[in-house]
């Protein structure tokens, strides 16, 4: 059996991961569950998996789950807990912490783990190189599980010289919305996604193709494939997650449900396929449609590809930047529109600067989230 470690057990990848084991439990064993604080989804996951080792990092959540843990169940908390959990072994672990906060401890585990399912693209894209030079050192796999640079990770495993790839977006819950409708948008209707079920904060970047910018960034950190062979197409069925076009100028496109599932087993079962989910039902009639993405429509898009291709601070700065106001948005302070404006604002003001090392990221991280604070606190 194959000892997995979930890292943000409680969030939808790590149940999404979760109901994959539950089928499989012949293969997978759940060794060790780890949560930032939602204490009451973490219980009912350890009754029913019975995993050995346990994490709280909040240490107020933390103190609270002591008192219902099962017997015989090591228990890690605080940070200095997560620190302990991360030395643990495995033989795939699940990396579903959210922003940046995954960077440690995916740095810490590398050493200890054959595999790392990874979920989490700002890690890489603000200090991928670090990353991929420790996986590199140890060893261990590191499996894309973000839809679109999973998809490409199964195209290129076809014969012949890739010329280009093709990202899809969706365009989020607001593409076909005019400008004056977008000026007076809600959050909840931002949140409306027409196709995937995610995190508020990954929805929003839905919608402003700042996610789609990330994930260009992460197809470079990847693949090493140049900015300028990297391109985003508007698929609004959510249907085809990347292409490959090759030297013959065929393209091969990865299709499959929008179901988070489908990656997250590709990750867990490799280099096996095993059927997650149910596929495309080609009884039914549907149709599939593609358009150019606009840089007008969505600036935000244009801005993330030009500070990845730059490979330096800014953006480490642009990712804090872009957490924090969405932070804003979705708690009624600022309006939507500001998050294009603070993101332009937040890079045009950042020095630019090279990352040396994983403490520059921090550095700059810390920057990021101070300078976008005052700037927020002069729109609120």
């Amino acid at each position: 059996m194959e000892d997995v470690i979930i890292f943000g057990a409680t969030g939808s990848i790590g149940k999404n991961a979760l109901d994959i084991i539950r089928s499989n439990k012949k293969i997978f064993n759940v060794k060790a569950l780890c949560t930032n604080a939602n204490i009451a989804v973490l219980k009912k996951q350890v009754d029913e998996f019975n995993p050995k080792y346990v994490c709280v990092a909040d240490p107020v959540q933390a103190d609270k789950f002591k008192d219902v843990l099962k017997k015989g169940v090591k228990f890690f908390y605080g940070l200095s807990g997560l620190k302990e959990f991360c030395s643990l072994e495995s033989d795939i672990s699940v990396m579903a912490i959210s922003g940046i906060a995954a960077m440690e401890p995916l740095l810490a585990h590398i050493p200890h783990t054959k595999r790392i399912a990874l979920a989490n693209k700002e890690a890489i894209i603000t200090g991928g190189k670090f990353i991929f030079n420790k996986a590199k050192k140890y060893k261990t796999e590191i499996l894309p599980v973000d839809s679109e640079i999973n998809a490409l990770y199964q195209l290129f495993k076809s014969d012949g010289k890739v010329e280009r790839v093709y990202l899809t977006a969706s365009g989020g819950a607001l593409f076909d919305y005019s400008k004056p409708r977008v000026a007076k948008i809600t959050a909840k209707q931002v949140l409306s996604h027409p196709t995937w079920k995610m995190g508020r904060r990954i929805t929003v970047d839905s919608a402003t193709l700042v996610n789609k910018g990330f994930e260009v960034v992460e197809t470079n950190r990847f693949f090493n494939i140049e900015y300028k062979n990297i391109h985003v197409v508007i698929h609004r069925e959510s249907v085809v997650h990347a292409m490959c076009e090759y030297a013959d100028n065929t393209i091969f496109a990865c299709m499959y449900p929008p179901d988070m599932r489908l990656p997250i087993g590709y990750a867990l079962f490799y280099p096996q396929a095993r059927m997650t989910v149910k596929g495309i039902d080609f009884s039914k009639r549907f149709s599939l449609s593609f358009q150019p993405v606009s840089f007008e429509q969505f600036p935000l898009l244009e801005l993330v590809i030009k500070a990845g291709s730059e490979d330096n601070n800014k953006l480490t700065v642009l990712n804090a930047a872009d957490e924090i106001v969405i932070d804003y948005f979705l708690k009624g302070k600022v309006e939507f529109k500001s998050i294009t404006k603070i993101l332009f604002d937040i890079y045009n003001m950042c020095p630019a600067y090279m990352l040396k090392s994983v403490s520059d990221v921090y550095k700059w991280d810390t920057w990021g989230r101070g300078k976008t604070m005052e700037l927020l606190d002069k729109l609120c």
